[in-house]
């Protein structure tokens, strides 16, 4: 089994480094990378998919994405940041679908997903990679309201057209997006505090059960984040959850650690998230 995953220095939260012009240059530096964290059936602990999450190394030390994305997002930085980490995603993923057989998907706000031409600059970029439009799913943030219902369902049915499918991120009760769970999206990631809360709170199982019943009935997914720890790995199988992601099956490791990661998942069958 590989060991554990090198402790990273904590993050820099210089603020004086957090700005549009310092994020430009690390981009064009290379100091952006972008690490995968494993999604598994909670079924049969298959593995199916990985999240792409973009990581930046300014002079060595991190910088927590929660710091340097709202930067990208107030220096009109978004899209290249974004593309970058959809190209290197690409980039690494492909030579190993083979073997591994792992789609991705890729964090994308609202203003790029209603975009036109979205499934077209996809499809080029797929163009010499052994992954296809079918092993790529997008995750809509919550960072932007959805005003308008009508335009991200014409969005949804375009990549849907074409290969693509999008998951709709972060759910949780009184978010107020229950109007866009029956929008044609593959799936819902359940937020990481609703399944904190699950094995202790009856009123949340109840609300995680309605949930999967309806994303059953609509033909959706149902994938549960920040899964930490066995009593929360068996709430959310007993209720029929799809998938789970979290350090409970694996933190977000660099592209050639998943061969190990998915060889030590196989083997181990450990009591914490064995059947």
């Amino acid at each position: 089994m590989p060991g554990p995953a090198p402790i990273d220095p904590p993050p820099l939260r210089d603020t004086a480094l957090l700005t549009g012009e310092a994020l430009r240059r690390g981009m064009a530096r290379g100091e952006i990378s972008v690490r995968y964290q494993p999604v598994v059936r909670l079924a049969d602990r298959r593995p199916v998919l990985v999240e792409a999450l973009a990581r930046w190394q300014s002079d060595g030390r991190p910088v927590a994405p929660a710091e340097f994305v709202p930067v990208a997002e107030a220096a009109g930085l978004i899209e290249d940041l974004l593309a970058l980490v959809t190209r290197t995603a690409i980039a690494e993923l492909g030579p190993l679908w083979p073997r591994l057989r792992l789609g991705v998907t890729i964090n994308l706000p609202l203003t790029l997903l209603l975009r036109p031409a979205l499934p077209a600059w996809l499809d080029r970029t797929l163009v010499h990679s052994s992954l296809t439009a079918g092993h790529v799913m997008l995750e809509l943030t919550e960072s932007q309201v959805v005003h308008d219902l009508g335009a991200l369902r014409r969005a949804l049915g375009r990549l849907r057209a074409a290969g693509y499918r999008v998951l709709l991120d972060d759910i949780a009760p009184d978010d107020g997006r229950d109007r866009l769970h029956a929008l044609p999206f593959a799936g819902l990631k359940l937020d990481r505090s609703v399944v904190a809360r699950l094995p202790r709170s009856a009123v949340t199982r109840q609300v995680v059960r309605r949930l999967v019943i309806a994303t059953r009935r609509r033909g959706q997914m149902l994938i549960a984040e920040g899964v930490s720890e066995p009593a929360q790995w068996a709430a959310l199988r007993a209720l029929g959850v799809h998938g789970a992601q979290g350090f409970a099956v694996g933190p977000p490791v660099p592209a050639g650690q998943l061969a190990g990661w998915a060889s030590g998942w196989r083997r181990t069958q450990t009591p914490a998230l064995a059947a």
